[in-house]
């Protein structure tokens, strides 16, 4: 017989309920590992996935921005008998936080940061590019000291053509010369040549104000992201579901 029994074998499954998704992964060993989006790309098909794994998890983990999915999946989840922790903002300790409004603080913003502490002995700062694009800085303290949130770099370049749908669509790319000497160019300079200049402006007044940071990106559009910035950068997919692990 083996001295672990089968409940010590169990995983925790995570999920991030994000604005646009629900996000569910787990660990083997040291590894995350991914929901099959096949399988539960929506909250339904989620559950149902849940419940046919049911065996392999001894706790759900569940932290998000969308309060009223938040909610409606836990009641599902109840219901099935499942053991549910939710983590929320309150659940911050609060001498970990330097902001002004903790209670409208966005979990992931700081689960992001939080993670990525523990990965260098530096301060951070996060880009998160999801539907929203979030830059947040954490000091070597693992004080959360605030950010910017702006919109996400789809929804930035869907603004022109949604308004303007006489001009043609383009690739996120810079091109190689300045200025634009074609309207192709000109606009992939007012696109993602404009996007990666804000970044870059944000990422200048961190170092102005704080010093030196590692910079930590993750996100649906993280490697676009790190490919427009060119500079220095880790790619971290599940910086989040990192952070909540640590915090809990």
């Amino acid at each position: 017989m083996s001295k672990f029994d089968s409940a010590s074998l169990k995983k925790q499954l995570f999920l991030d309920v994000g604005n646009t998704a629900v996000k569910a992964v787990y660990k083997e060993g040291m590894a995350w590992k991914k929901v099959d989006a096949h399988s539960a790309q929506t909250g339904k098909q989620l559950i149902l996935w849940i419940e046919n794994h049911r065996d392999d998890f001894s706790e759900i983990v569940l932290a998000g921005v969308r309060t009223e999915v938040q909610q409606a999946l836990v009641g599902e989840l109840q219901q099935a008998d499942f053991n549910i922790k939710t983590v929320t903002n309150k659940d911050i300790p609060r001498d970990l936080l330097d902001y002004e409004t903790p209670d409208t603080l966005g979990i992931d913003r700081f689960l992001a940061c939080y993670g990525a502490t523990f990965q260098t002995k530096e301060a951070v700062v996060v880009i998160d590019a999801g539907t929203a694009t979030t830059i947040d800085y954490m000091g070597r303290d693992k004080i959360f000291r605030g950010g910017v949130i702006a919109p996400g770099l789809t929804a930035f370049t869907e603004l022109l053509p949604k308004h303007a749908p006489a001009l043609p669509n383009v690739e996120v790319e810079i091109p190689q010369s300045w200025p634009g000497k074609s309207t192709i160019h000109s606009l992939q300079w007012g696109q993602a040549g404009f996007y990666k200049f804000a970044l870059q402006a944000m990422l200048n007044e961190y170092e102005k104000e704080f010093g030196q940071f590692d910079l930590f990106i993750t996100g649906g559009n993280r490697q676009t992201i790190q490919q427009l910035l060119s500079m220095d950068s880790k790619l971290r997919p599940y910086l989040i579901f990192e952070g909540l692990e640590k915090l809990i």
